[in-house]
């Protein structure tokens, strides 16, 4: 094997995209550096791994951070949707509430039915609070929007045991749309504590 076959592989110490952009000068420059030296001797080998073992495992680290702000910024984008999309269907279901209430008192309502579409409304006020904690994120934090996602979850169970014809629309908003969302706040938690770790 000759010294820069060597050397080549040692680059792949370094992080893709500084061998792409540095890699061929490091390489001519160790060329130079096999004419001035021996290349034979421990004492060159000994600077050459040193210097690769001194900058490469710096320069992967700074690269990982690298990602993990990207991908950081795509979950804070992503859950900005999220939490848009929840105000939108909140507002949604309370409109549908609200027709629903304006439906059932045109027929006999009995206290089970009034109860369920309160309970309804409840729920969706609270993911509609839950969506606004989550677009105003950094400023609340992400407590205020776990604590309404799970008592909005709460009252949409009670409201469906209240009332079993409860639509599918409402049963994937009341109990779907919660559920992922404390999700992604549960998963989003533990990226970022990994990533301060």
């Amino acid at each position: 094997m000759t010294a820069e076959r060597i050397y080549r592989l040692l680059l792949r110490a370094y992080p893709p995209d500084f061998r792409a952009e540095y890699g061929r000068d490091m390489e001519l420059l160790f060329r130079d550096q096999c004419q001035e030296s021996d290349v034979r001797t421990l004492g060159f080998w000994a600077r050459v791994f040193w210097d690769v073992a001194r900058s490469a495992p710096a320069l992967r680290i700074e690269a990982w951070r690298g990602r993990g702000r990207e991908n950081t910024q795509t979950v804070e984008v992503t859950m900005k949707i999220a939490g848009m999309l929840t105000v939108l269907l909140a507002a949604f279901v309370i409109v549908g509430a609200v027709g629903e209430w304006v439906a059932g008192s045109k027929g006999a309502m009995d206290g089970r039915y009034v109860l369920a579409v309160v309970l309804g409304v409840f729920a969706s006020v609270l993911l509609l609070g839950a969506g606004v904690a989550i677009l105003l994120g950094a400023r609340w934090g992400r407590q205020p929007a776990r604590l309404a996602l799970f008592a909005s979850l709460v009252s949409a169970v009670a409201a469906r045991l209240l009332f079993p014809w409860m639509s599918i629309f409402s049963q994937l908003v009341g109990f779907g749309l919660p559920v992922a969302l404390l999700i992604a706040l549960y998963w989003r938690s533990k990226t970022s504590t990994f990533r301060a770790a």
